[in-house]
C-alpha cells in the first residue's frame, strides 16, 4: 500500500507539473499570435501594392514582404515620416515604375526609355529624355535648408563603380545647373560625384557613383552619402548658402533649368529607386539608405 501510495504521488507531480509547463507554452503561444495579428501589414505597404498589382504587376510573397519590411522600418526607426516622394522604378514598365511609394501619386517619364527589371534608364543621355517627379520644394514643407535628394545608381560593368558613367551629368536634380541648384551630379573635372547645393557642395575625393546616393542640406551642413556592397560613406561640409533659388521641379536623370522641366546635364544612368524628404540626421541617413539597398536588392533580385 504505502509503495503505491508514493507511486500515485510521484505520478500526481508529473502530470501537475505537465499541466502547468503546458499552460505556460499555451499562454505564450497565444500572446505571440495575438501580438502578431494585431500589427498585420502595414496599410501604407498593402496601398502601395495594391497600386502595383493594378499596375499589371506579379508581385512575389518575398517582394510583399520586403516592402512592408521597407515600411515598417521607416516608420520604426523614424525616418519614414521625412520623405515626400518615393519611387521605385525597377517593374519594367512605366506606370508602376512612376507610382509613389509615399503619396501614391505618379510621376512622368518624358521621352524615350529602357524599363528592365531592376532599373530604368533613358535610351540615350538627351533633354528629352527626363523623368519629372512633379514635386517642387514649395509643394509641402521643404526648403533648401531642410531637403535631401536620393537616388541609386547602378553600374552594370566591372568593377561596377561608376553609377554615373560620364563626367558633368546630373543623376537628380532641380534648378539650373548654377550655384542656384539642388543636385547628385559627377563633377565637370572627372567622374567623382557631389552634392551640389546651392554652391555649398560636397564630394569624396574619388568615391565612385554606384550605389545608394544621398545629398542632404541640414542644420547648416551639406552632405554626400553613399552605400554600396562595401558599407556607407558619409562626408559633409559647412557653409552658407548662396545665390537666388529657382524653385522647379526636381527631375531624374537630368537637373530641370526651368518651370517645364526643361534640363540639362542630362544622362542615361542606371537608376534603381529616387526619392525626396526633409534634411536627415547622420543617423537616419544611415539607416534610410540602408533600408533602401535592402528593398532594391530584394525585389529586384540584384546585388549592389
Amino acid at each position: 500500500m504505502r509503495k503505491n501510495r508514493r507511486t500515485d504521488e510521484k505520478l500526481s507531480l508529473r502530470l501537475g507539473t505537465l499541466f502547468a509547463t503546458q499552460g505556460v507554452s499555451q499562454s505564450l503561444t497565444r500572446s505571440f499570435t495575438t501580438r502578431f495579428s494585431q500589427r498585420g501589414p502595414d496599410p501604407d505597404a498593402t496601398a502601395y501594392i495594391g497600386l502595383l498589382e493594378g499596375d499589371g504587376v506579379s508581385l512575389s510573397s518575398a517582394q510583399k514582404t520586403a516592402i512592408d519590411t521597407f515600411y515598417v522600418t521607416g516608420k520604426t526607426e523614424g525616418w519614414y515620416s521625412s520623405l515626400r516622394r518615393f519611387y521605385l522604378p525597377i517593374w519594367g514598365a512605366a506606370a508602376p515604375n512612376a507610382r509613389c511609394l509615399v503619396s501614391g501619386t505618379s510621376a512622368t517619364f518624358i521621352g524615350s526609355f529602357t524599363h528592365g527589371s531592376g532599373f530604368t534608364h533613358p535610351s540615350s543621355a538627351s533633354a528629352s529624355n527626363r523623368f519629372n517627379l512633379n514635386y517642387t520644394l514649395s509643394d509641402e514643407d521643404l526648403t533648401t535648408e531642410n531637403a535631401c535628394l536620393m537616388a541609386l545608381a547602378y553600374d552594370d560593368t566591372a568593377p561596377q563603380d561608376r553609377g554615373i558613367p560620364t563626367s558633368n551629368d546630373t543623376l537628380i536634380g532641380a534648378g539650373a545647373v548654377t550655384s542656384r541648384s539642388i543636385r547628385i551630379n559627377s563633377k565637370s573635372s572627372g567622374l567623382t560625384p557631389q552634392a551640389a547645393w546651392l554652391g555649398v557642395n560636397e564630394d569624396n575625393g574619388s568615391m565612385g557613383s554606384h550605389g545608394v546616393m544621398l545629398a542632404n542640406r541640414k542644420d547648416g551642413d551639406t552632405t554626400l552619402t553613399r552605400r554600396n556592397g562595401s558599407g556607407i560613406s558619409d562626408t559633409s561640409t559647412t557653409g552658407s548658402l548662396t545665390g537666388t533659388w529657382n524653385d522647379y521641379p526636381i527631375m531624374g536623370f537630368g537637373s530641370s533649368t526651368g518651370p517645364s522641366g526643361s534640363i540639362t546635364q542630362q544622362t542615361d544612368a542606371k537608376a534603381g529607386a529616387f526619392g525626396i524628404g526633409a534634411g536627415l540626421s547622420s543617423t537616419h541617413r544611415s539607416s534610410y539608405t540602408d533600408a533602401v539597398k535592402t528593398l532594391w536588392e530584394t525585389c529586384s533580385g540584384i546585388t549592389l
